[in-house]
Order: C-alpha cells, then sequence, then structure tokens
C-alpha cells in the first residue's frame, strides 16, 4: 500500500488521518522485518549481490515510508478523548432465593434475661412486634448405616412367602444406596471432584470408604444407564444438522502416550461424547460415516477426509472461527473492523428472526447473502498480503467459503458451532480436576456420564432427581430421557 501525500493534505477528518496512517505504518513494519530476515537468508545462502542490493534497496524505500507515516502521526495528534461519563452506581441488596425453602425460625428471651435493668420489672412480649431478617443457613450432609429390614409375609396354606421390596440400592445386595452412587457420580462428572478428594471429604464425615469403591458405584451407575447413552448417541445422528468438537483427554499413568481425543457431537438439546484414540479421519469416520445431514465443525483436514468417506455428509464451517481470527488481527491491522463489522450484521440478521425457521430461511437469502457479497469482495483484496496476520485470516474465510456459505440455503444450520464448544467445556473442567482416565473402561464411562448429564444440563432438570428416575426405568426395561423427564408433570 503505499502513502498518497495529497490526499492526506485533502483529507479534514483527523480520526481517519490517524486510521490510514496507523494502518500503513504496522504494515510496512511488518513487511520491513520480513524483507530483513529474506535480505539476510539470501546474502547466506546464494550470495547473489544484485538481487540483495535489490531487497535492501527496497527496505530502505519502506524505511523512509514508515518515517513519513510516524511524520503524519505527528502532525495529526489525535483530540483529547472525551471524560468517560460514571455508570450510576446500581443498588446493592441480598440476592433473592426463591428456590431456597423458607423456614420461620422464632428467637426469645431466656427466663433469666426478662428482667428490666432499670426497674427490675418483668419484661413482657410485644404483641405482633418482632425484629425481622432474612439468613442464609446450611444444614450438613449427614451420611449414616440404614438397618434394613424387609418384612416377610406367609400364607396360611404354606404354599406362598413374600417379601416387602427393599431400597433403591447401587447393585443388587450392594452395600450403597443408589442415591449413594449418584451422588458420587454427580461430585465428580458434574461438579469435578476427583475419587481421592471425595475419600477425603467423605472421612470428614466420619465414613471411610476407598476410591475403589467409589469407581465400582460410579461404574454401576454408567452401566445401568446405558439404555439411555446409546438412545442420546442415536438421536443425536438422526438430526439433519449436528454440530462436531474435540479436545485432548489425557492418559494417566501412561506417560509419553499422545492423550485420547473426547469427541463431541451436539443437537438441539442434546450433548453425546465419546472418547477415542486421535482424531483422525477413520475416527472421524467411525463415529459419523454413516450419517446422512450437515456437520457444522471446525476445518480440520481430517474432517475433510473423512466426510469424503461418507457419501451423505456435507460439511459446514463456523463463523465464530473466522470472527477470531479478524478479532487477533484488527490490533496490527484496524481495517480488520470491516469484517467483524460484516460478520456482526450476519449475526444479527439472524437474531432478527426471532426462531422462526420460514423467517430466518427469508432473510439469509434476501439480507445475508447481500452482506456476504461485500465482505466477499473485500476478503479478496486482504487475501493478498499472505504474510500478515490480516492476510491469514482473509485466506482462511476464503478458503472455507463454501462451508461459511451453507447456512444461506439450509435454515437449520446455525452460523457457528458455540453449542458444542459450550457443551464440550464440562469434561475440560473435569481433565483439569481428575486429569483423565486410567483405563479404556474409565473413557467408556466418562464418555457416558458426561453425555447424560450434560444433556439433562440442557434440559434444565435436577440431575439427581433425574439419574435416579431414569435408573429405577431402565432397570424396568424402559427409556427415560432428559426431555422426557423435563417434560413429565410433577
Amino acid at each position: 500500500m503505499q502513502l498518497d501525500e495529497a490526499a492526506i493534505e485533502r483529507e479534514q477528518d483527523i480520526e481517519e488521518l490517524r486510521r490510514v496512517a496507523l494502518a500503513l505504518y504496522k504494515q510496512t513494519q511488518q513487511l520491513i522485518r520480513d524483507l530483513r530476515r529474506r535480505a539476510e537468508k539470501i546474502a547466506f545462502l546464494s550470495g547473489n549481490q544484485e538481487e540483495l542490493q535489490q531487497t535492501l534497496a527496497l527496505i530502505a524505500s519502506l524505511t523512509e515510508q514508515a518515517k513519513a507515516h510516524a511524520k503524519v502521526l505527528d502532525d495529526h495528534p489525535a483530540p483529547e478523548p472525551a471524560p468517560k461519563e460514571r455508570k450510576p452506581r446500581e443498588r446493592s441488596g441480598p440476592t433473592p432465593q426463591p428456590n431456597l425453602p423458607h423456614v420461620p425460625q422464632r428467637f426469645e428471651l431466656d427466663d433469666a434475661d426478662r428482667a428490666c435493668p432499670s426497674c427490675g420489672g418483668g419484661l413482657a412480649p410485644m404483641e405482633g412486634q418482632f425484629e425481622t431478617s432474612e439468613m442464609i443457613d446450611v444444614v450438613e450432609i449427614q451420611y449414616r448405616v440404614v438397618q434394613v429390614e424387609q418384612q416377610k409375609y406367609v400364607c396360611r396354606c404354606g404354599g406362598c412367602v413374600e417379601t416387602a421390596p427393599g431400597p433403591a440400592r447401587a447393585l443388587p445386595g450392594s452395600r450403597y444406596s443408589l442415591a449413594f452412587a449418584i451422588k458420587v457420580v454427580l461430585d465428580k462428572y458434574l461438579d469435578h471432584i476427583p475419587l481421592e478428594r471425595q475419600v477425603r471429604i467423605l472421612a470428614r464425615h466420619d465414613l471411610v470408604v476407598t476410591s475403589q469403591t467409589l469407581w465400582d458405584l460410579a461404574l454401576a451407575v454408567a452401566r445401568r444407564l446405558r439404555i439411555v447413552d446409546e438412545a442420546l448417541a442415536a438421536h443425536v445422528l438422526a438430526q439433519p444438522v449436528i454440530g462436531l468438537d474435540q479436545t485432548g483427554w489425557p492418559r494417566i499413568e501412561q506417560a509419553g502416550h499422545k492423550p485420547w481425543q473426547m469427541w463431541c457431537l451436539t443437537a438441539p438439546g442434546v450433548v453425546v461424547h465419546r472418547i477415542r484414540d486421535d482424531k483422525s479421519a477413520a475416527t472421524f469416520a467411525d463415529l459419523v460415516g454413516g450419517y446422512h445431514g450437515t456437520i457444522v465443525c471446525d476445518a480440520l483436514a481430517t474432517h475433510e477426509a473423512g466426510a469424503r468417506e461418507g457419501p451423505g455428509i456435507v460439511l459446514a464451517g463456523c463463523w465464530a472461527h473466522v470472527f477470531r481470527k479478524f478479532d487477533e488481527a484488527v490490533g496490527d491491522h484496524p481495517e480488520a473492523a470491516f469484517a467483524l463489522d460484516r460478520i456482526g450484521a450476519i449475526y444479527e440478521i439472524d437474531a432478527r428472526a426471532e426462531g422462526d425457521l420460514a423467517r430466518l430461511a427469508e432473510l439469509r437469502r434476501t439480507e445475508s447473502v447481500v452482506v456476504l457479497a461485500e465482505l466477499k469482495a473485500w476478503l479478496w483484496n486482504q487475501a493478498a498480503l499472505k504474510t500478515l496476520s490480516i492476510g491469514k485470516a482473509a485466506a482462511y474465510a476464503i478458503a472455507n467459503w463454501d462451508k461459511l456459505t451453507r447456512f444461506v440455503d439450509n435454515a437449520h444450520v446455525p452460523l457457528d458451532n458455540n453449542a458444542t464448544e459450550r457443551a464440550i467445556r464440562g469434561p475440560v473442567v473435569g481433565r483439569k480436576n481428575h486429569y483423565g482416565s486410567k483405563s479404556r473402561l474409565g473413557t467408556q464411562v466418562a464418555a457416558a456420564l458426561y453425555t447424560i448429564l450434560e444433556t439433562a444440563k440442557l434440559q434444565g432438570v435436577d440431575p439427581a432427581a433425574y439419574l435416579h428416575a431414569a435408573v429405577i426405568a431402565a432397570d424396568r426395561g424402559e427409556l427415560l430421557l432428559p426431555a422426557d423427564f423435563a417434560a413429565a408433570p410433577r
């Protein structure tokens, strides 16, 4: 980009002058650094003095341009920023707690204190007069040993003996209740408390138990809920549009081995996690190779390769990835704000549909395509700057343009894959706390329980109540999904 001094002399807008000059200055500085590296490489490898002198002359020219840009900035100082208005301070106060039980508790003076310090007379209660306030309290968790007695019944004929049903247990004959096993599962896979840490917490409540016992209880719950895990996976793969993402999952006690990969598949209201050896095209094909529909995902080459093996798969791109790349570039290249503005406009158009698919399809066909055309023309001009961050961001968008524009012809395709990235945050937090899995069985249990719990979170149901109901239903051979539990009257 060349500095047009005559145009700058005609320009009256100080901020526009600063924007242009800063952009030119920063681009020139990047080019100078790149050219110096190239010149040094030429001198070292080829010894071609003519080519070296040409390059050095170009560096000198660009340096002079940079000085001119800096002079423009000195001659046109930015105006003093207006003082920021302070936002009025919001009133503070207690946070409402409508979901907690509100328990009345009255406090009265002891008999010994009901004496007037002035005359020694007795103090009488003032009818209906109290000093009132609220206090958040805690009822400490208590563990107990329940002495179970199941009554036996017999008929006079002696031909029948019945025993009253007992409490729900983690496993038939287990010493631990189903409620206790569910708490172990929630503490680890929802609140990310490692089993060894749970052992220490339980010891403070006088319960002596080993981490192996807690693991056995989590395994028992996962096995009893296998029907739910499989049904959720089948549900996702039956949807016309799904999201896909993956993240590393460490191998505990296997130093030097590559981590496993946790794959995440999403559809509206459902999350499915699977842990596999890697993120290769073969693994992609194994997980979704038979899928027919659109998969929203990032631009990994293995996704492209895996999709070619599945003739029913169409890949869609993620505009959030594009936005982040230009957001990273805008510091050095203020003109990248154009891309951010156009991407923001695409999101604003979608928001106006307010969830109406027919309206969304119309807006995308009529308004989004106009914005995309403006952005595409601008991108092609920026992509020539291959060594600069703005050029790399533009090249990424151009390379994935077909996938990024799938949403225009399909109202079911979201603009980004943010829903899947949010769905994988729970396991990522868990990974930081309990460090992954020790065995293949451990990965299977983790994937199944994260699938069920993350889906329950999306459905807004109480996880403990849902797991209890789902296990009891599964024992009867019935399937109770989180969405069905959320819709059931209580």
